[in-house]
């Protein structure tokens, strides 16, 4: 999954909503279309509450694009906003904790949406790679892998795919597998993604036991990038049970990693922040990334690195994060044959003595 636009509550730099003063509950705030006459509070993050008269407000951006849709006059008093995000704190010293067994699954799309360079059924093969090493999902306590439908429309860095993990969720509910594990990980098939980070990352965050949250994991635009989803067991029973509550009002035309958010935040889940989980070459707006470059790898504090979409750009940059090479033993990727990972700083070329095809590292350790 790619970068995802900003929704309507969310600045360049990330900032939320403050919730209003008179934010209630989340069971008594209404959806768009709804009437907010009594509470005063809309559920989707970025809305507010406009009066039309004594007996109805409901739901708008601004009320200018309420008035255009009606035929009656509004008084368009303002009532009230969303019911803001929930940040959750660190549990205090005296309470429980939330253990960190992981329950890891990722999604494989036959004939998915590939780019220029990228060979179709990547995903099987990477998976193959991963579980014969035990690395990636497979180094959970538990996993599974579960098939998705093709796409109907969009690219390679924008795929409209809500339904159809809508329904992989509903898979996720079914099997329970999630039900005996303190957290459920959605990670992509082409990141690559070390679980034992992760426990060590969500021991750090000491989240509340028993509580429904989910993890911010990067710091670009609206903090959650569908490469790594980190949901609370208690957060995967609300989204479960809410995802088509919230697809009729969120829509359908939007990545999935933002319509987790919206869902989970409008559904009242709150949140912690751990914004060095994941590093995502798609938020790099500027360009001058490298699909194959193995770079971003260094980082060994990061849980998850994507995208990698070929087994041997997945290995070297699991090898690079891991301390086993270098991005200094990797060929430049101004130099780099079909196949190979490779260095984007680096200026390596290949030695005479090497053979068609190769994995790109050119000095092995």
């Amino acid at each position: 999954a790619a970068a995802s636009a900003l929704p309507p509550n969310v600045s360049a730099h990330g900032v939320q909503s403050a919730p209003p003063p008179n934010a209630s509950a989340p069971h008594s705030c209404v959806w768009e279309g709804d009437n907010c006459i009594v509470s005063g509070c809309c559920r989707h993050p970025g809305l507010k509450c406009f009066r039309r008269d004594d007996q109805w407000a409901t739901c708008g951006v601004n009320c200018s694009e309420l008035t255009q849709a009606s035929d009656r006059h509004w008084s368009c008093k303002e009532l009230g906003g969303d019911m803001g995000v929930k940040h959750l704190k660190p549990a205090a010293p005296e309470t429980a904790v939330a253990n960190t067994s992981l329950f890891c699954f990722t999604v494989v799309t036959p004939a998915g949406v590939v780019a220029h360079g990228v060979q179709p059924g990547y995903e099987q093969e990477l998976l193959q790679m991963m579980k014969a090493n035990a690395w990636g999902i497979f180094a959970c306590d538990a996993s599974k892998v579960y098939s998705g439908a093709p796409v109907q429309k969009g690219s390679w860095q924008s795929v409209v795919n809500t339904d159809i993990f809508i329904a992989v969720w509903k898979q996720v509910q079914s099997d329970g597998m999630y039900k005996e594990n303190d957290w459920t990980v959605k990670v992509d098939a082409d990141a690559v993604f070390l679980p034992d980070r992760l426990a060590a990352h969500l021991t750090s965050l000491r989240a509340p036991k028993d509580t429904a949250v989910y993890i911010h994991n990067i710091d670009f635009k609206f903090n959650f990038q569908g490469a790594l989803e980190v949901l609370s067991t208690k957060a995967v029973d609300v989204f479960v049970a809410s995802a088509y509550e919230c697809a009729d009002h969120l829509g359908r035309n939007g990545g999935e990693d933002f319509f987790t958010e919206q869902c989970l935040d409008s559904m009242g889940v709150g949140h912690m922040t751990d914004t060095s989980l994941l590093i995502d070459k798609y938020t790099n707006e500027n360009g001058g990334w490298n699909l194959f470059d193995v770079n971003p790898c260094v980082n060994q504090a990061a849980v998850a690195f994507h995208p990698y979409k070929a087994v041997n750009s997945w290995t070297g940059c699991f090898k690079v994060t891991m301390g086993m090479q270098t991005p200094g033993d990797f060929v430049g990727c101004d130099f780099r044959w079909p196949g190979d990972a490779c260095s984007l700083s680096g200026q390596t070329q290949h030695r005479p003595t090497d053979v068609k095809p190769t994995d790109g590292i050119v000095f092995r350790k």
